[in-house]
């Protein structure tokens, strides 16, 4: 299966986020040093854009799977992603 541009950039994406949270974490600094201020929401900034990344390249993923005729997979996919997030849903509660 081969990986479609917007997955590159969300991984792209969130290694740039956890860099950037491990260098906060790394330097020790915290809540008044501008380090912290600026690294930390723009690490964390940068994670969340994966995110929303991983889930459009991940519908860009079922969609490339009914267009080439392979419902098997993308069944499998969709199956899979929904299991994720109601995992997810009922950890949060």
């Amino acid at each position: 299966m081969k990986k479609n541009i917007i997955y590159k950039f969300a991984m792209i994406s969130a290694v740039i986020g956890l860099i950037m949270i491990f260098i906060v974490i790394l330097s020790g600094t915290a809540y008044p040093h501008m380090l912290f201020r600026i690294g930390t929401p723009l690490g964390l900034a940068f994670i969340f854009a994966s995110v929303i990344l991983l889930f459009i390249s991940w519908l860009w993923e079922i969609r490339n799977g009914i267009k080439r005729k392979q419902y098997v997979q993308a069944i499998v996919i969709a199956i899979l992603g929904l299991v994720v997030i109601i995992q997810t849903i009922i950890k949060i509660r």
